[in-house]
């Protein structure tokens, strides 16, 4: 017979089995014993066992313990010791804990009160310190809003007919009689059109084909005919209210033109009313301004217009400047029910995982509690990110989703652990069953916590500020749930516990049972039982492992082609729910009006009466360039050279003015300039007079022009990269010709720059991320080897996740670039977990990855799935970032699971390392879990002697440890009794006879457990009855006491 290895060899903690040694043979109660050496769990379904670990000798094995073990090890065993104490402390002091809870919660909530909100108009998609936001602060600080601009556009079948016309009048005068009434405690207002419009001259500015016929009722009453209007629509230049140049295609769309490029038809027209400012802010629709309510009543018309039916104008689009804050704030309304769903699914399955069906031991009012918790950890997250100084963004409302996701599997992981405690732990008092049970989840937590807790935190460096800001709210919403879940739900898992043990009803806590028998049916798991008998055995046959590889390789290759053709583009009007009516202007206006996109060339403080030409240059050459419209640029200062040569100009006298004749047809003085330019903006061309910023602040100087604007438009360009290179030649441009003094602006550049920067920040963010998470990876896994298979199956899983971006028509941008990075996060867990267990596992690749996937995977499956479970609803969203946020999370979940527990067990089965030293061997069983590791004697041991009282040769005191465990699995009965002569003999445990070992074993105690009945089989002629054994089933502290009776030690 080979020599067994011994406990000792193992690499074992054997200091349990050395006190047990030492003892004298006394009854001990099994409240005063150490944490057990071995685990059992009863049941139907298949567990495992495990044997003893590396065969002896051992000692030379702990020779190649490398510094990255032992630090491992160090931070694995002071982990475990922390959480054990805490978990003592939590289960002492429940209340207290949850009093704690509350009110850190509520100091921290107290935050909420610098909560500031802001919407994607905002600047906070691009770099604090770019040149773009620099160039927008410049603008709005010289340029301030005065005017804001309200658009309709209607539609019918020919718009340059007599009838549609009189129903654009129509429309027209129910818009210009709106009347706005407030009557608020403070004030009062009352404000229609001509109080609230922008003048100009004697009318307001109301831009329209009906300005064609002066606004008049009685002209447009007289239209008779398309032909008469669509010659005097031809004839027209000027138009006769404002005195400006009127070009049809401004204000007509969807046309169709005759043989000589004369417009016959119209389908669309466009609408414009100017009104004052009064709010001061374009964006806060919060407040009682006389403009903002005007608009509010703008587009309650506007719907209602829209609404009738039979009428020749078809439809009618809208756009109020207001309209953006109200749709974006609306997106987010409409899917309260969506959340609340959510998390309805959510409580219901973390009731179902978490308890059993049974009276007693369902855990609905902990499932409450437990969620209850994640809310304490969202408001912390918000008052303290508040605190900080960071905004709430549209991105932000994901982050409950996610830290109820997150939450849960924290939940998930607690409950397990309490749910396998061994039979001899389930017999401790319960502080200490609380603290064995967070001395096994609470590493698994915080593994899962630091890594998502790192990656936002790098995260939070980016100068993106939306993206800043939701790192920040991430990061501490992790912090604190990890906190949360690790007291305030331990603290009511112990209540909850007491209630259990006193038999009391789940629900009706008054009700108590006697005598309660839970059914059978409530303690199966069917998940394990699956992964065990099906999926664990057959991941690890070659036939499979080549189909895992293969369309490992194959959706490689297909997310690979997706990743590359993956494009960087973001756009504000995404954030609009998919059914606004914002929207629907927006795709209406695009497709009939080629105006391009507005923009402005600003010029700072030079010298405009020395550097004409300078300016002129500039201009020409911006006007040239393939990215402007050509006709666009609105040139004052052109203009008013041209004008300063006419007679009107030399005559300025005529209008007050006390100027010296010019020579040379030009201002002699720079002072003369200013006022003649101010004559000539203020009188000639009020239409320019907007586009200069005059040095009014200062009236003890000289009166000058500061700082100036000329307006075009660029052309709508096809890509991205396109817009990347027009704002590049657009920078490049005004930095040469002036420096910093010019520049060209429009809220288009917001996006494009986002654009510009959003590739780089995301790569460079993942990196740091990537880094920092795998050397945690590595200090709490502790080898190299199986760091970087994990690393190899996250990238994968990336790179799955962009590809598949691509196919369903998914960008880069910020919103995206905060869920690939929590991407990461999520892949490592699924798949760090695989790979810490690999390396607790003895014996060869193939049974230790077949063991990995059988552990492990019912808690990497319930993770992922809960981290579903929290979006799901999310797919049938208006808002785009719900209905992002569900892509992304859906394909992340699917790949990472796939790569976690498929790809990543099958490179382990080739090319894994070696395990750890302390490493124990396991297999599968049919029955029954039992643990090895302590029958490592050199003298054989008779189970059916020890349980019949018999006196034999006992190679250790742990066996007494390995029966009473046996015992215990056992279902009740009155007495047991057996009859068997199998001996099993613990022969050298190498890793090529393990399996036969535990085999021999397993059917040794099958047989026992069958003779257990009374009945034996063991001969042909028939069934009798067994002698009765002196154990008896009275309770588990009888069993152990008659076991020590009879168990005689050397």
């Amino acid at each position: 017979m080979a020599e067994a290895c011994s406990y000792k060899d193992s690499g074992l903690d054997v200091s349990e089995i050395d006190k047990w040694s030492e003892r004298p043979h006394a009854p001990v109660p099994s409240a005063q014993r150490g944490p057990p050496l071995l685990s059992s769990h009863a049941g139907d379904h298949d567990d495992l066992i495990e044997a003893c670990p590396n065969p002896a000798p051992a000692k030379p094995a702990r020779k190649n313990i490398n510094v990255i073990q032992c630090i491992g090890s160090s931070v694995s065993h002071g982990l475990e010791s922390f959480f054990y104490n805490l978990g003592f402390g939590i289960a002492s002091r429940p209340w207290t804990v949850i009093l704690c809870c509350f009110l850190l919660s509520a100091l921290c909530g107290l935050g909420m009160i610098q909560f500031e909100m802001k919407d994607s108009s905002a600047p906070i998609w691009i770099p604090a310190q770019s040149k773009v936001q620099a160039n927008q602060e410049w603008a709005e600080k010289n340029f301030p809003l005065k005017t804001r601009y309200n658009i309709l556009i209607v539609k019918a079948n020919n718009i340059l007919s007599a009838g549609a016309i009189r129903e654009m009048y129509n429309i027209d005068r129910m818009v210009k009689s709106m009347v706005e009434y407030n009557n608020s405690i403070s004030d009062v207002y009352n404000y229609n059109w001509s109080t609230i419009c922008i003048p100009y001259g004697d009318a307001c500015v109301s831009r329209s084909l009906l300005e064609l016929w002066e606004f008049d009722q009685q002209k447009i009453g007289a239209l008779l005919s398309t032909t008469q209007i669509v010659k005097y629509l031809a004839s027209v230049t000027l138009s006769p209210v404002y005195n400006l140049p009127f070009i049809a295609e401004d204000w007509l769309g969807d046309l169709t033109y005759n043989v000589d490029g004369e417009i016959i038809s119209a389908k669309v027209a466009k609408m414009v009313y100017a009104i004052q400012a009064t709010s001061g802010d374009q964006m806060n629709t919060q407040i009682d301004a006389p403009d903002l309510l005007w608009e509010t009543r703008f587009l309650e018309l506007a719907q209602k217009l829209n609404d009738r039916k039979g009428n020749i104008i078809t439809s009618v689009d809208v756009q109020a400047v207001r309209s953006f804050r109200d749709e974006y704030d609306k997106s987010f309304e409409a899917d309260i029910g969506l959340i609340a769903a959510g998390i309805g699914i959510i409580v219901c399955y973390v009731a179902i995982i978490m308890g059993k069906f049974n009276e007693v031991e369902h855990k609905v009012y902990l499932t409450f509690v437990g969620v209850f918790g994640i809310g304490l950890a969202i408001l912390v997250s918000y008052g303290l990110a508040s605190a900080l100084g960071q905004f709430y963004g549209p991105i932000h409302p994901i982050l409950p989703f996610l830290l109820l996701g997150l939450g849960v599997d924290d939940m998930f992981v607690i409950i397990e652990a309490w749910n396998n405690l061994s039979a001899m732990e389930k017999q401790k008092p319960l502080p200490e069953k609380v603290a064995l049970t967070m001395k096994h989840a609470g590493v698994s937590i915080t593994v899962t916590s630091i890594t998502d807790f790192v990656a936002f935190a790098i995260g939070a460096s980016t100068a993106l500020p939306a993206l800043k800001s939701f790192c920040v709210y991430a990061a501490l919403g992790i912090l604190f749930l990890f906190i949360m879940q690790s007291t305030f739900f331990v603290a009511w898992l112990t209540i909850d516990q007491r209630r259990q043990d006193a038999t009391r009803d789940a629900c009706c806590i008054w009700i108590k049972y006697y005598n309660f028998v839970p059914n059978s049916c409530s303690q199966r798991e069917f998940l394990p039982w699956i992964l065990r008998r099906f999926i664990a055995p057959a991941l690890t046959t070659l036939p499979i492992k080549v189909l895992v590889l293969s369309l490992v390789l194959c959706l490689l290759g297909l997310s690979g082609y997706g990743a590359y053709r993956l494009k960087t583009d973001s756009d504000m009007a995404w954030f609009l729910p998919t059914d606004s009516y914002l929207l629907r202007f927006l795709d209406t206006y695009e497709s009939s009006f080629d105006e391009g996109i507005p923009a402005d060339l600003y010029i700072g403080n030079v010298s405009y009466y020395n550097d004409t030409k300078g300016i002129q240059a500039l201009v020409d050459e911006l006007e040239s360039s393939k990215y402007v419209k050509e006709g666009s640029v609105v040139n004052w200062q052109s203009s008013f050279i041209e004008w300063v040569k006419t007679r009107e100009a030399k005559n300025v006298g005529y209008y007050g003015l006390e100027l010296p004749w010019m020579k040379d047809d030009w201002p002699p003085t720079e002072s003369y300039y200013f006022q003649l330019l101010n004559a000539y903006v203020g009188k000639f061309q009020p239409q320019y007079y907007s586009l200069l910023h005059w040095n009014d602040s200062d009236p003890y100087k000289p009166r000058r022009v500061e700082a100036s604007k000329m307006s075009f438009s660029l052309k709508k360009l096809e890509s991205t990269e396109e817009e990347i290179k027009c704002l590049i030649f657009m920078e490049n441009l005004t930095e040469f010709h002036y420096g910093r003094e010019a520049f060209v602006w429009t809220p288009q550049f917001r996006n494009v720059e986002t654009n510009r920067v959003i590739g780089n920040e995301l790569y460079t963010n993942l990196g740091l991320a990537f880094a920092a998470v795998f050397m945690v990876t590595l200090l709490l896994v502790a080898n190299i080897w199986v760091c970087l298979l994990v690393c190899v199956s996250v990238v994968i899983t990336l790179v799955n996740v962009c590809g598949m971006m691509h196919f369903w028509n998914l960008t880069i941008d910020t919103l995206t670039s905060i869920l690939l990075i929590l991407s990461m996060g999520l892949a490592i867990d699924y798949s760090a977990h695989i790979g810490h267990t690999f390396m607790t596992v003895a014996g060869s690749k193939n049974e230790r990855a077949k063991i990995t996937v059988a552990t492990m995977g019912a808690a990497v499956i319930n993770g992922g799935f809960s981290t579903f479970l929290a979006f799901i609803l999310l797919a049938t969203s208006n808002s785009y970032v719900f209905i992002t946020f569900f892509k992304v999370f859906f394909l992340v979940v699917v790949f990472g699971l796939f790569n976690g527990l498929a790809l990543l067990p099958v490179l382990l089965s080739w090319i894994g390392p070696a395990p750890y030293h302390t490493a124990t061997y396991k297999v599968i069983t049919s029955n029954m879990s039992i643990t090895l590791k302590d029958l490592s004697n050199s003298k054989p041991v008779d189970l059916d002697r020890l349980l019949t009282g018999r006196k034999r040769t006992i190679p250790d005191t742990s066996n007494l440890e390995k029966v009473e465990q046996y015992i215990e699995s056992l279902p009740d009965r009155t007495v047991l009794v057996s009859h068997s002569n199998e001996n099993f003999q613990p022969n050298s445990l190498q890793s090529g006879d393990i399996a036969k070992q535990e085999q021999d074993l397993d059917e040794m105690l099958h047989n026992l457990e069958k003779e257990s009945s009374g009945i034996d089989n063991t001969n042909g002629a028939g069934s009798r009855l067994l002698p009765q054994a002196k154990i008896h089933f009275d309770n588990h502290q009888h069993i152990i006491e008659d076991c020590e009776k009879y168990l005689e030690r050397h």
